[in-house]
């Protein structure tokens, strides 16, 4: 008796110290870091980490880096042994090991449920090796043809062009009418590339076999004519104004607010700026359209398989917040909320069954466009050319201005080409 007497009082004691309640151990706070370039995220993004907090408890600090910075940023982190928790790259199998390097930096993520959400054609651009590094979350709209204003188009007695020379005479008679042509913006450092890029199927049907013969170094950059061709249209372009007088400071900032007020009447863009118009500016009537880059006489869809994806650090601290973030980020329900959220997305390119928000614009394009006609662009087709894609930015500006020639674009292009085979060393450059 006096011993369960004693057990008892030991116990009156110990509530007595405790204040009557013994508390479980604190979890410790977990917070993901991700970092991203700025272009890639919207807000959504910011709304669905902010969801998963409230669901884990786990926070997510979404780090977004101006495009300019981000590629050398993360390049700088990785090398130093100090990536955040997530990374963001531009997409690419050819270039995914000089960039990321993922056998080393990278968490495997093969056995993950989530992977079968993925386009099957998307899963190579996040994989190394037969083993699956990243989560893409895009969409699958027409990538970068010009967004142009039907209304104005059809007040000059305008048709979409469909050659260089068509595209040119446009420009000019929409210039005289006070309007700047097309909206460019080189600040970024990105932007003024895809007009070379995107039209990569046209340099392959003019030079067939060309890819090839340029991933095994049979030719150059320098040696084919279509491409100094495209860059002295580009640089024509230019020269005449139709770029307008400040491209060269533009920042992409304002394209939604420009095209919206009849300031300008195309742009480099995708089908979901209608969408962006429409909620920004209300008051706007005016009718949009989509159509192929034509420079070099360019009708050649830009398909492409690769886009920005997220990568896991393989040193970081919180690899099972990460992949239970990526769990969450792919459910059905936060797919569509993505995608009902997004301010530009029509569609998510995932083999979940979500509705999906299809322009009728991009329906016509592709309605029109023959399957044959679908071609790989130039980046997604090409080694050692994605990955120094800043770098071809600033010296499509420096053409711009004067201060390179399109021929030492090219040139410079090759040299970095070779530079980048011979550090992996690439048999082809040997």
């Amino acid at each position: 008796m006096k011993r369960y007497l004693s057990i008892f009082l030991m116990a009156v004691l110990l509530l007595g110290l405790t204040g009557g309640i013994v508390y479980p151990q604190a979890k410790k706070d977990i917070t993901i870091t991700e970092m991203v370039s700025q272009g890639w995220t919207r807000d959504v993004d910011l709304e669905l980490a902010k969801k998963f907090t409230e669901e884990t408890g786990i926070k997510v600090d979404i780090q977004i880096v101006p495009a300019a910075q981000h590629h050398d940023l993360l390049k700088a982190k990785l090398n130093a042994g100090e990536a955040p928790d997530i990374f963001w790259i531009q997409t690419n199998p050819f270039a995914i090991r000089t960039e990321i390097d993922p056998e080393k930096n990278c968490v495997d993520l093969t056995s993950e449920k989530w992977v079968k959400v993925m386009n099957p054609l998307r899963i190579p651009s996040v994989s190394y090796n037969n083993r699956v590094y990243g989560l893409m979350l895009w969409h699958n709209s027409p990538e970068f043809t010009f967004f142009y204003n039907k209304t104005l188009f059809k007040k000059l007695g305008l048709l979409a062009p469909t050659t260089y020379r068509t595209f040119i005479n446009a420009c000019e008679k929409i210039l005289k009418s006070g309007v700047t042509p097309i909206y460019e913006f080189t600040s970024q450092g990105w932007h003024q590339v895809l007009a070379f890029a995107q039209i990569g199927g046209r340099y392959e049907e003019l030079h067939p076999g060309l890819y090839e013969k340029l991933n095994n170094n049979q030719i150059k950059f320098a040696e084919v004519p279509a491409m100094l061709q495209a860059l002295k249209q580009m640089k024509e372009i230019a020269d005449r104004g139709y770029y307008g007088k400040d491209f060269l400071a533009n920042d992409g900032t304002k394209t939604v607010e420009l095209l919206a007020t009849g300031k300008v009447a195309m742009t480099l863009g995708n089908p979901g700026l209608a969408k962006e118009i429409k909620k920004a500016h209300p008051e706007c009537t005016y009718e949009w359209g989509l159509f192929l880059i034509p420079i070099i006489d360019n009708q050649t869809y830009p398909f492409n398989p690769n886009g920005p994806a997220r990568f896991v650090y393989k040193m970081g601290k919180n690899i099972d917040a990460v992949k239970k973030y990526f769990e969450f980020l792919t459910r059905k329900e936060n797919l569509q909320y993505r995608l009902d959220n997004h301010p530009e997305w029509t569609n998510l390119d995932v083999t979940t069954k979500i509705q999906q928000r299809w322009l009728p614009m991009e329906k016509e394009l592709m309605a029109r466009i023959p399957k044959s006609k679908y071609k790989l662009v130039l980046q997604s087709g090409v080694k050692y050319f994605n990955e120094q894609w800043m770098e071809v930015g600033k010296d499509i500006e420096a053409m711009y201005i004067g201060v390179l020639t399109p021929e030492q674009v090219l040139k410079n292009i090759d040299e970095r080409r070779a530079k980048m085979a011979k550090a992996i060393g690439d048999p082809a450059w040997k």
